[in-house]
């Protein structure tokens, strides 16, 4: 079951780093086509590791009481093991870790839930289980018998990973040593998907809310891949043949066109403490940005939005702060933007950011999921 008006937790803004409550928005209008992937579950090695980790946890008959502990220290063996398997360039969470260790001479490695031996600051939070955890479970992958299969069969044709993860299972995230000299006889987890295994991963991974319409759409053009957000939005447009499929990409290209034009602007109020409404009406980078890709069509937001994108700078920028009010209301902290009888103070510049050169017609901000979708796609053909 798809919830799609409720925001990604796996890409919840930290703090309030999201002065227009925007991350809502977007994220809402990007479950409009693809119904449960994150921004950050991107990676199919992360997704190998929580469908091995999820099985082993019932073929070693791990508690629930025991399953986080077990699952901490199963995802830090195979931090290592993918080190090992790609030499040192494989990308993960907790890398940087990987890389101190196995840059030392130590002939054993150690696992357990103890800070010492997590791959991160927050293991849980940062690592795969705070990132894939939910969507695994949302998409079906843990129940699809023939993934479950796929994993058996990796323990039964390789012994020695199915000891070293049994032992592990039965530490209950207790200190466990295992010798580095076995790492390498481990790495066939990271075999790259094939046959059955690459075939649930499609099924699950590279979804849409439009029966299969993207996937079509990408085997048949994989230059898609390699496009930008507008371009992947006008070429699927063009060689789509199901006219919901494209009235749904003409509202997430207006969607972005109102949504990144409001950003950019409110970053750009952040670079410095005070704009009179003088400099404010005379802005010629405002006005462009906000001017430049007029809206045609409906889009996935409300339309104060489009009426504030619409406004004139001073208007505009009045609408942008009584935004950030309220989503400062919500959080109980004070508003980044104070429209004072001359202008408008600025209290918070973290994010804050110019690029004179932006072009909306060209350029996004928020990639409603199609660049996580993109990204999956790629690593399983």
């Amino acid at each position: 079951m798809y919830f799609f008006t409720l925001k990604d937790p796996n890409y919840m803004v930290k703090g309030s780093r999201d002065p227009l409550g925007f991350q809502a928005l977007w994220q809402k209008a990007g479950r409009t086509i693809i119904p449960a992937l994150s921004t950050v579950s991107n990676n199919i090695r992360d997704f190998q590791v929580m469908a091995l980790a999820r099985y082993c946890q019932k073929a070693f008959h791990v508690s629930e009481r025991d399953e986080l502990a077990f699952f901490l220290c199963f995802e830090q063996l195979m931090a290592y093991v993918r080190f090992v398997e790609s030499d040192g360039y494989d990308s993960f969470n907790g890398i940087d870790k990987v890389t101190r260790i196995m840059s030392a001479d130590e002939k054993q490695l150690s696992l357990s839930v103890g800070g010492e031996d997590q791959l991160l600051s927050n293991q849980k939070s940062y690592g795969i289980w705070g990132k894939y955890n939910r969507p695994f479970e949302e998409i079906g992958l843990g129940n699809d018998l023939i993934l479950n299969s796929v994993q058996q069969q990796k323990l039964d044709e390789n012994k020695k990973l199915a000891q070293v993860i049994e032992k592990l299972a039965a530490k209950k995230g207790a200190l466990h040593k295992i010798d580095r000299k076995d790492l390498q006889d481990l790495t066939s987890v990271f075999e790259v998907p094939q046959n059955d295994e690459r075939q649930c991963y499609i099924d699950h991974l590279l979804t849409d809310t439009y029966g299969g319409i993207l996937l079509n759409l990408a085997t048949d053009s994989p230059e898609l891949t390699g496009m930008t957000f507008y371009e992947q939005l006008d070429v699927m447009e063009t060689q789509t043949s199901d006219k919901g499929f494209a009235f749904q990409l003409q509202k997430l290209r207006a969607t972005e066109r109102v949504l990144s034009p409001l950003n950019r602007v409110f970053r750009y109020l952040q670079g410095q403490s005070y704009w009179s409404f003088a400099e404010l009406e005379n802005d010629e980078l405002i006005h462009d940005w906000t001017k430049r890709a007029p809206i045609s069509g409906p889009t996935l937001v409300d339309e104060r939005y489009t009426s504030i994108l619409n406004s004139n700078n001073r208007d505009l920028v009045t609408g942008l702060a009584a935004i950030n009010s309220e989503i400062c209301a919500r959080r109980e902290s004070e508003p980044w933007l104070n429209i004072t009888p001359g202008g408008v103070e600025v209290n918070h510049f973290e994010g804050g950011f110019t690029r004179p050169g932006y072009d909306p017609l060209t350029e996004n901000d928020y990639t409603y999921f199609l660049n996580t979708w993109f990204h999956l796609f790629n690593q399983l053909n």
